[in-house]
């Protein structure tokens, strides 16, 4: 096996169009920085390869992130996040592979490094993250992201077309599902809209 397959990269989705947000929420300020600047930055000193997807216009993202990790670009978001997540894992070889939301800049690197040790000591190929919410188990916590998958799965995520991302790939696949209780609320806060920024 190659050192480059024994790795373990993100995927991080940024092609979308956050119409909710009424402006582009990847530009958005958060801080000193913007949304997609910061959500890349924590990938970036969590993951040793990121891929940050994003479409063929996205001139100034492309300029903000291309220091963080290799842009994909895509002219087919607009068809759905199916095409968009298989453009990410196009001719990726890595061991794990773990898919990430461009605006969801809250979740801690100490996290994603905690999921990609699971990942490598896991004998399942997906890995979920759910956010732990009280002492005991509780199934019906929310998942969130970034969820992993092993290779042996990457056909299955190069092959999504619509808007389904890759749930299709989990929901036909319930018994290969580590799920990773967790406390961070940045699993599973994203930004949608123009309130979901903290104030300033």
């Amino acid at each position: 096996m190659t050192k480059t397959a024994r790795q373990i990269g993100a995927v991080l989705l940024g092609a979308g169009f956050g119409r909710r947000f009424g402006s582009d929420k990847r530009l958005a300020l958060l801080g000193d920085h913007t949304v997609a600047e910061t959500t890349a930055a924590t990938y970036a000193e969590a993951f040793k390869t990121v891929r940050i997807v994003l479409r063929t216009e996205d001139h100034a993202l492309i300029k903000r992130l291309d220091r963080f990790g290799e842009i994909v670009l895509t002219d087919q978001a607009h068809r759905g996040m199916g095409l968009t997540l298989a453009a990410g894992f196009a001719d990726v070889a890595w061991e794990w592979g773990f898919v990430g939301l461009l605006d969801m800049p809250f979740i801690a690197p100490l996290t994603l490094q905690h999921l990609q040790e699971r990942a490598r000591n896991s004998e399942q190929q997906i890995i979920r993250p759910r956010l732990k919410r009280s002492l005991r188990a509780d199934h019906k916590a929310p998942h969130g992201h970034p969820m992993g998958f092993h290779r042996c799965l990457f056909h299955d995520l190069q092959a999504l077309t619509g808007d389904e991302g890759a749930r299709s790939v989990v929901q036909a696949n319930p018994e290969r599902i580590e799920d990773i209780d967790l406390s961070d609320t940045g699993i599973v806060q994203d930004i949608d809209r123009p309130e979901d920024l903290p104030a300033s």
